[in-house]
């Protein structure tokens, strides 16, 4: 019987750690590997879809060196297609004003609170055709991300998400962003990294979230990744709201953990508690995770079916749908999802700039109905 999943209440706003409190804690290693990381660290499956009943693919050896081809003919596609999106009222998901769901730290699990700083990179900006510089979403002076080694938790439980949309047999590779472990087989990213569009046209659609990935592969193995099997997110999403959460073939979270959530507090504004992290374009081609440390939401506003919560924590394309957390006494956070840069016009003189991440109630709550429907 699966297990029945609920907030555990609102006893106390406590405050998120600072940097003074943070800075106090030593890492912990972990423990031995459950078997399951192992089995999944040393396997590298490569999916295929038969598109016609009774087919069979031709694999066959082609030379004595130990060369093998794998013939898929008309008959068969690469890769793992999900099977069902849904966009959810929000009056069937939120149940309680104020929701927390406890991190899923496995009992092997240590504790990664100071994550390994990367060697050198490679800042390498996207450009045009015409060869003009692409300027990130909103970068505020100096771009202040920083890139990381993801190993340990919870770090490990943030990742890459790469987007397909399939038009018959053909695959079109679409985007990328970030997504983050919410539950056994349940990530969590923004809504407009999934491609709702392909409904409408009778498309199909793929999505693959690689944990801790680092240079095109997970830190865990190059079998440490898992393939989106649904996705259900909030109607005619705004930005307060646009968020999804995707259910996974693959239950990651078993063996890797997961991030908890909370509703964010207003009385936590202007407090330098939080922690973004993403994969985006403008830092080391997207290939390795960047995160920016102890920042302010500086406002929250209200907005679709969720709430707006603003910061000025450098963004650009690829973190979008990357977690925004903070650190109490059980653990990590999530406040919010990131989506990306607003605009806010202050009549008659001047413009505010924010980047901006979906929050409040309806992201627990969110939660909370993925780890009791799956």
């Amino acid at each position: 019987m699966k297990k029945k999943f609920n907030s555990i209440g609102n006893k106390s706003i406590k405050l998120p750690w600072n940097v003074d409190r943070f800075i106090k804690e030593d890492n912990t290693p972990d423990k031995d590997e459950p078997r399951e990381l192992e089995e999944l660290r040393v396997r590298s499956p490569r999916y295929i879809k038969a598109l016609k009943e009774g087919a069979k693919p031709k694999f066959e050896q082609i030379d004595k060196d130990g060369t093998w081809v794998l013939d898929l003919g008309d008959e068969f596609m690469m890769g793992r297609p999900g099977q069902e999106m849904k966009m959810l009222p929000k009056a069937e998901v939120e149940k309680e004003t104020y929701a927390e769901i406890k991190p899923g730290i496995p009992k092997w699990s240590g504790m990664t609170y100071h994550a390994k700083i990367s060697g050198s990179l490679d800042r390498q900006m996207l450009t045009r055709i015409s060869g003009k510089k692409v300027t990130p979403h909103y970068v505020f002076g100096t771009d202040n991300r920083q890139v990381y080694y993801p190993s340990g938790y919870p770090w490990r439980c943030v990742g890459k998400v790469e987007v397909w949309y399939i038009i018959g047999n053909t695959w079109l590779y679409a985007w990328s962003g970030t997504g983050a472990l919410v539950g056994d087989n349940i990530m969590v990213t923004a809504s407009h990294v999934f491609p709702w569009f392909i409904g409408t046209l009778g498309w199909g659609w793929a999505m693959k979230f690689t944990p801790a990935s680092y240079d095109g592969i997970s830190t865990y193995g190059s079998g440490v990744s898992s393939w989106c099997q649904s996705g259900y997110g909030y109607s005619n999403h705004s930005q307060g709201d646009d968020m999804i959460v995707m259910k996974l073939y693959t239950p990651l979270g078993n063996s890797l953990g997961w991030f908890g959530s909370k509703t964010y507090n207003d009385s936590w504004e202007d407090g330098h508690y939080w922690t973004k992290c993403g994969y985006p374009g403008a830092i080391a081609s997207g290939n390795r995770p960047s995160r920016i440390m102890w920042f302010p939401i500086v406002d929250d506003d209200s907005d679709g079916a969720g709430t707006e919560l603003e910061y000025k924590a450098d963004s650009s394309g690829g973190d979008s749908g990357g977690p925004v957390f903070g650190w109490w006494d059980n653990g990590p956070h999530l406040v919010g999802v990131h989506s990306g840069g607003e605009e806010e016009y202050h009549f008659p003189w001047y413009i505010v700039k924010n980047n901006v991440a979906a929050g409040g109630s309806i992201l627990p709550n969110l939660i909370i109905w993925a780890q009791n429907n799956w």
